[in-house]
């Protein structure tokens, strides 16, 4: 899948609570320069290289087709670190909420790249991030997922002192 299909690169980064605003008002192509830069604004980066799922895949080629409207719009994040497999239908460990990417985040296609961006508040639950991915609808446990990342190193946000960002690019051409 990596060798002849969409390359699929994730992103976790973790900042003080104080800069929330600062990374939610960044365009993705500023934050995703801010990341190659490895800004000491974050406190911690964690980047997962991984895989799209067959049925996000195929799902992908039916919103090309028309036959499906239903865009990818919801960030999900977990506390598995299992490897990841093209056969996942959802994440192993997931939030028992999920990030509309519509409000706080982006959805922008570029050229042959998709780039999604949730930026999750302070509020949002205590959790040591392990796994990520884009779904179609707001239930955790439910909708198709476009991608499972496994973080080799996870980013331990805490509720009120931290937030974080997840944000995804996804290549399809032949790498």
């Amino acid at each position: 899948m990596k060798r002849f299909g969409p390359k699929d690169e994730t992103w976790a980064l973790l900042y003080d609570k104080s800069d929330a605003d600062y990374i939610s008002n960044l365009s993705p192509d500023s934050l995703f320069d801010l990341i190659n830069k490895e800004s000491d604004i974050f406190i911690q980066i964690s980047k997962a290289d991984d895989i799209v799922t067959f049925r996000g895949l195929s799902y992908c080629c039916q919103l090309i087709t028309g036959d499906q409207t239903v865009r990818y719009t919801f960030m999900c994040v977990g506390s598995d670190g299992s490897v990841s497999s093209p056969f996942q239908q959802l994440l192993i460990a997931e939030a028992a909420s999920r990030l509309n990417m519509s409000i706080s985040g982006s959805m922008t296609r570029s050229g042959q790249a998709l780039r999604f961006v949730g930026n999750f508040p302070a509020s949002f639950q205590t959790i040591t991030a392990r796994e990520s991915g884009v779904n179609t609808v707001s239930t955790p446990g439910a909708g198709i997922l476009l991608n499972r990342n496994a973080f080799p190193t996870p980013i331990v946000h805490t509720a009120g002192v931290t937030a974080f960002t997840l944000a995804t690019l996804i290549t399809f051409a032949g790498v």
